[in-house]
Formats: structure tokens, sequence, C-alpha cells
């Protein structure tokens, strides 16, 4: 009897911890595209009809290689954005590489602070989009 007892507890115990372990959800973490961004613009002032250098690095922060798609884009004060160019990246763990573009104003650019974006779009069905930006002063 005392066997058959034993062996009940540990059949229960058993029991129990296994459904502990199926029932009970496992802690999930904030879902991020694993991508760092840094944006700068050379000059910081410039004229219209001027060239400004747009110089970006891309970073891989994940463990796992991982494919994004760049956009640089920009948004004048009087409410035009324009698409200045994008690059798909295919980034090892842990790897950085620089994009560059030139971005010529045109003549007629209006004058006050352009925001110079760069966002970056991974693939993956937890992969949201990261951005940062630079501030380009026309005067």
């Amino acid at each position: 009897m005392t066997n058959y007892f034993k062996r009940s507890v540990m059949v229960l115990t058993c029991l129990t911890a296994c459904l502990t372990l199926v029932l009970v959800p496992a802690p999930v973490g904030a879902q991020s595209s694993g991508v760092g961004l840094s944006i700068s613009v050379n000059p910081l002032t410039t004229s219209p009809g001027g060239t400004v250098g747009v110089f970006s690095l891309v970073t891989n922060n994940t463990g796992a290689k991982l494919r994004t798609t760049v956009t640089i884009s920009s948004l004048s004060p009087c409410g035009i954005e324009t698409n200045i160019g994008y690059n798909k990246l295919a980034l090892n763990p842990g790897q950085t590489v620089q994009v560059t573009v030139s971005y010529p104003l045109p003549p007629n650019a209006c004058l006050g602070v352009y925001a110079v974006s760069i966002t970056a779009n991974s693939s993956g069905k937890n992969s949201s989009p990261s951005s940062t930006t630079a501030y380009l002063t026309v005067q």
C-alpha cells in the first residue's frame, strides 16, 4: 500500500508540473526591428540649389542575419516630401554598413529647416520599422 501511495504521489506531482509548464504562457519580450540607425548631413546649412551629403550608419543589433530596406527621405518646411534614395541590405550579426547619398536641392527650394530621415523596414511578421532624423537649414 505504501508503494502504491508513493507512486500515486509521484505521478500526480509530475502531472501537475507538466500541466503547469503547458498552461502557463512563457514571457514575451518586446518586438523590435533589431536595426540601429544614425544619420547626419553635411553641410548643416546651405542655399537653394546647393548639394548636401547625407551619411548614415545601419547596424544589425540581432544575433542572426538580417535583411532590411533603408529609405532616405526629406521633408521640407513647405510640406514637400522627397524620396532621396533607398538600399536593400543583408547584414550579418553585429555588422554595420554606411549608406551615403548626395541630395541636390532644387533652385526654388523652400527656406527653413528640413527633416532628413532614414527608415529601415525589415522582413518578418514581428518586425517594426525604425527611423531617425537629422536637420538641414536652407537659407
